[in-house]
């Protein structure tokens, strides 16, 4: 499955537990349960394991942190209301594109990688080439910045910036994708997997992660 279908597939599921609560059964239905502050501190605490995950050089324990990310990631927007149309939308424009899905944007972020690096040149082409000079700790780096942003725009509730600094993780994500090697179809298949598994509540009280 593409990363696009599969998470709209994800934001369909998500939204679901929203409206049709699943009870105690449910780890989806237990984070609405307890709030904006806790759906919050999961989507931080989940983009810190999935930094580590890079760190260690782990393809697998990466791809299950990011799924882990975007499932978090997922609540908070169907928690704010905010459509994951408008945060595509948002990527769109930060990557320069129009009407892509993610898995589109995916190659034009790699087909940045090796173009030149220009001097004051702001969030186009050359600042994805930059980051990819940069290397992995400068693209964790702003992963972090973009999770920080996030949580700091759904805290004070400004639905428009929460979708843009989403699209700012998200893009950010693609970045490290690219620079790590990654197939676009391993993280869709890690989010197809976790969506079929979403409300079920096996192994929540050891993990604290399952959907």
């Amino acid at each position: 499955m593409s990363i696009d279908s599969a998470l709209w597939e994800q934001y369909r599921v998500v939204l679901d537990r929203k409206q049709n609560p699943g009870g105690e059964k449910s780890y989806t239905s237990y984070l609405y349960s307890q709030g904006l502050n806790k759906i919050l501190k999961k989507c931080g605490e989940e983009t810190f394991e999935a930094v580590i995950a890079a760190k260690g050089d782990d393809r697998d324990e990466l791809l299950g942190e990011l799924g882990d990310v975007l499932y978090h990631v997922t609540v908070l927007l169907c928690a704010l209301d905010i459509s994951f149309g408008d945060v595509l939308a948002a990527l769109n424009r930060r990557c320069g594109a129009a009407g892509q899905p993610v898995d589109a944007l995916l190659d034009v972020v790699a087909a940045r990688k090796d173009l030149p690096v220009l001097e004051g040149a702001g969030e186009g082409s050359s600042y994805t080439a930059y980051l990819f000079r940069q290397g992995t700790d400068k693209i964790l780096k702003k992963l972090g910045e973009s999770c920080t942003l996030l949580l700091l725009a759904a805290k004070d509730g400004d639905r428009g910036e929460a979708a843009a600094q989403c699209a700012g993780l998200l893009y950010h994500m693609l970045v490290l994708l690219v620079s790590e090697d990654v197939p676009a179809e391993a993280l869709g298949e890690v989010l197809e997997q976790r969506n079929g598994t979403t409300g079920n509540l096996k192994t929540f009280h050891q993990t604290d992660v399952n959907t």
